[in-house]
């Protein structure tokens, strides 16, 4: 309302539509990343990459853009006297800010493996609200940007526009990242008063639609993008915030022109009259979403994949916003709008908004339609949360004396296989494949990962006439040459080498000869050691068995089993293989078309929900290993045996048996790397008196993890950090 001498405020039309395609760019952008790249895609090929490039060129754009409109709103407070902005901004956003932290903090309770930073306990909610806010600081600035909007009114106009040149100069340089919608308050408060500074100006250029600067600028921008993308000089000071600038200028000129669309700009005007309540309601009913559709998609067949990789982010930004609206069309029909805008007070003397007076004759409403939605939506998400819960432990767990009161003793070896240059189990079955090396065998647990198939012939070979393909089995006698080993890992390419049925056999051999095995989807084998439960997991990246693969099932398994056990031991076949695989660097790895994961991403990722031992092998070649928040990851222990078949090439007849101890807690207390060398023609695993294995490991580590590598001394013995 303005009365007589007071400055009438200008019309935001156009804004409304520029905020409406903000909150679109926000939802847009939490469901590829938080949802939609966190989906095990198994296509081979990019067009989960598409999507999120698409991503990454609306992510510049649209912080800076929120906060230039931001600043056009704030000037146009300042009109207003001082109590009607007190409560309708600052204090608003400051309450709408505690609303969101606390919605957030309910929802994770319900969705832990959610991948958002959110507090997720009191402790981290009263930091949220305090010291260090989580997403939405914005909120939290915002209250103050509109009293500095107040400030800036009792100043000449040349400061405001002198602190916007120095911010400017700043941001050019690279000393303010204007990118991060964590970064510098400095950085937005940039765009805030230039917003401010030149509101009249911004909102005279985007009175009317001009066709052709809103193509210009958009193309400038995507030209810019594409350009600072392909020369990888996104990193230089300057270049990237200059690129942010101008998408700022481009969604300034876009806007309007949306606006004029009919259809379009009516929809983004009322998507942008709701920003708020979207903001405040879509990140827990993406939550709710992710949970109804990322496992199943990431477990989903070639044809599924493929349909959900073209339509999965607009079909469910669609319907995030589209839940988030009904949710908050409910809560205006349930009159509890006073949950975004705060309830009516009377406003100080000289306000222009006073309270409305009651109406006597209304009848109180009881607000149905909110709650009911919300149970609703809570009941989905407990169906759902059921539907992808873990196998209960079993009722009784192997009990055994442990060496030492109150610790663990882990012996590991890599891949195992009982054949010889004739790709043949020796004659005696492999009774003494083992009996050089077997006086190691004196941990708490012995285990290591068996890649072959223990069966009578089934009558299923993979292989069928293909004289390249490999297919190991050794009949169900030859188990015995396995003896010492506690637990073996059937979580590889070749325990299925003949059939389903030759998997369950090997299952049943191992279990009648007294080893357990690990490997199945979702099996977590427990073990009591003295007062010490061990739970151990095993990974690899076929659909058969727990993906390496799917990082957020990763975590939900380790955390579960983290939940029941104090030592969680994790197995993972994974990475490239052969002679010259015996580097460690970030990225995916493949082999023979295969997706072989991620080494460093799935180890960490594993670490990171509770993992205290991480054990690798596939790649039939020793690798470094590395120490992560205080964690033991082993990339590979290299081949324990294996003949000609595992060991044609010299390079990939080293061996490692690693015997380490570990306390309650999970922390390393002392390890050592045996060392272990095999001939090509009979492949029996004999101790390496000159520790070769050992020398690797080292050389490895140190090469590709410097500081964080895990170091040996000569004769295998680990430094313990």
């Amino acid at each position: 309302m303005t009365g007589a001498g007071t400055t009438p405020r200008p019309r935001l039309a156009w804004a409304d539509t520029a905020k409406g395609l903000l909150i679109v760019l926000v939802v847009f952008w939490h469901v590829v990343m938080k949802s939609y790249l966190t989906i095990d895609w198994r296509l081979g090929i990019p067009l989960p990459g598409v999507w999120g490039l698409v991503s990454d060129i609306a992510y510049p754009v649209r912080m800076p853009l929120f906060f230039l409109i931001s600043g056009c709103f704030a000037a146009n407070a300042v009109v207003r006297p001082w109590a009607a902005v007190w409560r309708s901004r600052v204090v608003r956003f400051l309450y709408l800010y505690l609303l969101w932290t606390l919605i957030h903090t309910a929802t994770m309770q319900a969705f832990p493996d959610f991948p958002t930073l959110v507090p997720r306990s009191v402790a981290e909610f009263v930091e949220a609200i305090t010291i260090s806010p989580p997403n939405a600081w914005y909120l939290y600035a915002l209250a103050l940007y509109f009293l500095v909007a107040k400030a800036l009114r009792r100043l000449p106009a040349w400061m405001p526009l002198a602190a916007a040149a120095a911010l400017t100069t700043a941001v050019g340089a690279g000393l303010i990242d204007v990118v991060s919608n964590r970064g510098s308050l400095l950085a937005n408060l940039l765009y805030f008063l230039i917003g401010t500074t030149f509101s009249r100006r911004i909102i005279g250029l985007a009175a009317r639609p001009r066709p052709l600067l809103a193509t210009a600028s958009a193309a400038l921008y995507l030209g810019a993008f594409a350009v600072v993308r392909a020369t990888g000089t996104d990193r230089v000071p300057g270049v990237w915030p200059a690129v942010a600038l101008v998408g700022v200028g481009a969604g300034i000129a876009v806007a309007p022109l949306l606006a004029a669309v009919p259809r379009l700009g009516r929809g983004l005007a009322r998507l942008g009259s709701r920003t708020l309540q979207i903001y405040v309601i879509h990140m827990p009913v993406l939550a709710l979403a992710d949970s109804l559709v990322a496992q199943p998609v990431s477990d989903a067949g070639r044809p599924v994949q493929l349909a959900a990789a073209v339509l999965l982010p607009v079909v469910l930004t669609a319907a995030v916003i589209a839940a988030s609206v009904a949710v908050g069309a409910l809560i205006t029909r349930d009159r509890l709008s006073w949950l975004f805008d705060l309830p009516a007070l009377r406003l100080a003397r000289g306000s222009r908004s006073p309270r409305r007076p009651p109406q006597p004759h209304a009848r109180p409403r009881i607000p149905w339609r909110t709650p009911a939605a919300v149970l609703g939506l809570v009941a989905v998400g407990i169906v759902a949360t059921g539907a992808s819960a873990l196998p209960a432990p079993p009722a009784t767990i192997p009990q055994q004396s442990a060496h030492r009161a109150g610790e663990v003793s882990i012996g590991a070896t890599g891949d195992i296989l009982l054949y010889d240059a004739s790709r043949s189990v020796p004659s005696d079955g492999g009774a003494g494949h083992f009996d050089r090396v077997r006086p190691w065998f004196t941990e708490d647990i012995v285990t290591g990962n068996l890649e072959q198939a223990i069966s009578p012939d089934t009558g299923h070979d993979k292989c069928g006439k293909d004289p390249d393909c490999l297919a190991f089995r050794s009949d169900p006698g030859s188990v015995a040459g396995l003896r010492g080993f506690d637990i073996l890992n059937l979580a590889n390419n070749h325990s299925r080498d003949f059939g389903q049925t030759g998997y369950d056999d090997t299952r049943a051999t191992l279990a009648a000869a007294g080893i357990r095995a690990v490997g199945g989807r979702d099996e977590i084998v427990y073990s009591r050691i003295g007062a010490v439960t061990v739970a151990m997991i095993g990974f690899a990246p076929y659909e058969d068995f727990t993906r390496v693969t799917d990082l957020r099932h990763v975590r939900a398994v380790v955390r579960a089993a983290a939940a029941r056990a104090d030592v969680v031991v994790v197995q993972a076949h994974m990475g490239a293989e052969g002679p010259n695989a015996d580097a460690v660097t970030p990225g995916t790895e493949s082999m023979y078309g295969e997706d072989r994961g991620d080494p460093i991403a799935f180890s960490h990722a594993a670490v990171d929900a509770g993992a205290d031992l991480v054990l690798g092998h596939g790649p039939h070649v020793l690798r470094g290993m590395e120490w992560y928040r205080g964690r033991l990851i082993a990339y590979s222990l290299g081949n324990f045996g294996g003949g000609g078949v595992f060991g044609k090439d010299p390079a990939t007849r080293y061996g490692a048996y690693l015997s380490i101890r570990l306390r309650a807690d999970g922390t390393v207390i002392s390890g050592q790397v045996h060392s272990v060398r095999f001939d090509y023609a009979d492949g029996i695993p004999m101790p390496d008196p000159a520790g070769g294995a050992a020398q690797l490991v080292d050389q490895r580590g140190r090469r590709d993890f410097g500081g964080k590598a895990v170091k040996l001394d000569p004769d295998g013995t680990i430094a313990v950090p």
